[in-house]
């Protein structure tokens, strides 16, 4: 645990007088602990009124408790300390270092003798415990740590008049009961707890492209994804790309073209909005898409291969991810000196001979590479971790403060589980149950562990590339697609089976899911009238092709056919539909026409050529 992480936790420091000369064991004396946090929001500032409850019951009749005392870190801020015990209120003795702020407390009148039980009461203010992030309220609550012998029951009240809710928590409430929230005897030695479903990231990130060589290229820039946890907003690109498109793994790309020696910036401007929770219309399509990964999920590459031996000593002996995540994150040490090197990418198999030399990239490469091994499918995410201190939570990619972790397929729920082995081993907080709304996906890595390059990774020299800060604002989404005209002619002959081309596109600024592109007429007969798009992306275009032909013959008529976006109208084009055979006999016609006149044409060029020459008698 984090020198940080002990200082965040309670101390529990009890001063005993001794009857007799006897030793003191944690069983001599029961502890039982309500601690009680009341929030009180104002103008986005939270303050909470603390409670501690603090029952001591005597186990022995030769010794009882006179005096006990709390140390909080100076950082908690704590201010209006009132005491009581039960005989009424009592004067705490408050004492402020450089490092702690100790409160210790005397009991007025204890009653001794086993199984006597003796109550304080401690109630003081405190301004900085609970963090107001963007959309969301986030705390980290220390519990006290040697809770041997010991009840421990932990109660969040949040405001009446609040519309906030719990999203995550780490480890999971025992009730939750309207605005209270209970924990009894939680496990771990924090908890973690966010308060909201989504959080908005006002979000910039610059691309420096250059082209070194003598001759055009093109390059593709990742885009922040649409994913199961996040929402991408465009606002704006100041370069506008060639096109943009989703790659296998539901990266968001954009192609530029550049020329000789050509050099470009561009920037992204827009709003990601992260969830809790997997986005439910997006769970049948990622589990569609997901069929079709399977083969290059499973399999190794670069930085996610094992050894045999490392097979036998270690996948062969994991069973399930749990195991495989937990073996992760206790395994590997993070390594706080290394991002200040070169930070060179070990890979699953070297860090496993090399642990104290990780980095989030080799907690996340050794995930893959294990779970991989047990038939498994998982992948990298690189994006951005917003922390607040990188002791606690680190980012260990210097390339522009990045951080990277693994996400694996539930084959069951048919979703994605993103988890952090990395930030579970610098914090103590379970990132295994749930992650937060703190990591930001840039790009996905499931066939490449290289490509496509996340933004942060285009630098001139030291430049800051990434820009993100939680807001409070909820983005607005324009919706817009559009079709281009039906290629299909004024006049159709009833015999005839035509192909129109249909080029849909995204002009609106969020990611376009599952778009149904109908086809509709009462006088055609439409080869499948309707199809699916599955993804679109802000400013991308795909095609689609219908085939139709005339149902009655025989007979002229007007009509239309009519263009549906998701069952709304989009196009209507006018046509008439004719008998076959007043296209023949038209042609006919024509073809009569055109050989008459080149039979009077023929005759009139011989009349030039060879005149009548008329005899002296008249005659011919």
């Amino acid at each position: 645990m984090l020198l940080f992480f002990r200082s965040l936790l309670v101390l529990l420091l009890v001063t005993i007088v001794l009857i007799f000369p006897v030793d003191v064991r944690a069983q001599d004396f029961k502890n039982d602990y309500q601690v009680e946090y009341f929030l009180d929001v104002t103008d986005q500032n939270i303050s909470s009124k603390v409670k501690f409850s603090i029952q001591i019951t005597h186990l022995r009749s030769d010794l009882y408790v006179k005096e006990f005392s709390l140390s909080f870190p100076k950082t908690f801020s704590i201010r209006d300390v009132r005491a009581y015990d039960d005989s009424g209120q009592i004067s705490p003795n408050v004492v402020n270092t450089n490092e702690f702020t100790s409160i210790t407390l005397s009991f007025t009148n204890p009653d001794v003798g086993k199984n006597s039980i003796n109550n304080f009461y401690l109630e003081f203010l405190q301004d900085n415990l609970f963090k107001v992030n963007g959309n969301v309220w986030e705390v980290i609550l220390p519990l006290i740590e040697n809770r041997e012998n010991t009840n421990y029951k932990l109660i969040v009240n949040l405001p009446q008049n609040s519309d906030k809710k719990i999203s995550i928590a780490k480890p999971k409430p025992s009730t939750i009961r309207g605005n209270q929230i209970i924990w009894e005897n939680p496990p771990s030695k924090t908890v973690y707890a966010v308060f909201g479903d989504s959080q908005y990231y006002e979000t910039e990130l610059t691309y420096n492209l250059k082209n070194t060589k003598v001759v055009p290229v093109y390059t593709d820039i990742a885009l922040p994804p649409d994913s199961l946890y996040q929402k991408v907003y465009v606002n704006s690109l100041s370069v506008k790309p060639q096109k943009t498109y989703i790659d296998r793994d539901g990266n968001f790309l954009a192609r530029y073209a550049l020329n000789p020696k050509e050099a470009k910036t561009v920037v992204f401007e827009g709003i990601i909005e992260t969830f809790a929770r997997p986005r439910e219309e997006l769970i049948s399509i990622v589990a569609q898409v997901n069929d079709s990964q399977e083969e290059y999920l499973l399999s190794e590459s670069k930085y996610w291969n094992l050894s045999e031996t490392d097979r036998k000593t270690y996948a062969d002996k994991l069973n399930s991810v749990d195991d495989i995540y937990y073996f992760v994150s206790k395994a590997l040490t993070y390594d706080y000196q290394k991002i200040k090197t070169e930070n060179e990418r070990l890979g699953a198999s070297r860090v496993l001979k090399k642990p104290t030399n990780a980095v989030c990239m080799e907690f996340t490469d050794l995930f893959i590479a294990l779970a991989r091994a047990k038939g498994i499918r998982a992948r990298e995410i690189e994006g951005y971790g917003f922390s607040q201190d990188p002791q606690i939570r680190p980012l260990s990619l210097l390339s522009d403060i990045l951080h990277s972790w693994p996400e694996y397929y539930d084959s069951v729920k048919k979703v994605w589980i993103p988890v952090d082995p990395t930030w579970e081993n610098t914090s103590g907080i379970d990132y295994f149950s749930s992650l937060d709304l703190n990591h930001i996906a840039f790009a996905i890595h499931g066939e490449d562990p290289e490509y496509p390059l996340p933004a942060g990774s285009y630098k001139v020299e030291d430049s800051r590339d990434v820009s993100i800060r939680a807001s409070l604002i909820k983005p607005k989404e324009k919706v817009s697609l559009k079709t281009s005209e039906l290629n299909i002619p004024k006049t159709i002959e009833d015999n005839q089976i035509l192909s129109a081309k249909i080029t849909v596109t995204n002009d609106g600024t969020v990611f376009a899911w599952n778009t149904t592109i109908s086809v509709k007429s009462n006088d055609l007969k439409i080869a499948s009238p309707s199809q699916s798009i599955l993804s679109l992306a802000p400013m991308e275009s795909k095609e689609l092709v219908f085939q139709f032909s005339p149902r009655a013959k025989g007979k002229k008529a007007s009509s239309f056919i009519e263009v549906f976006i998701n069952n709304r109208s989009s196009k209507k084009i006018q046509f008439t539909i004719i008998p076959y055979y007043y296209s023949l006999a038209l042609k006919i016609g024509y073809v009569s026409i055109i050989t008459s006149s080149f039979f009077i044409l023929v005759k009139l060029l011989l009349k030039r050529v060879f005149p009548r020459i008329r005899l002296p008698n008249g005659k011919m």
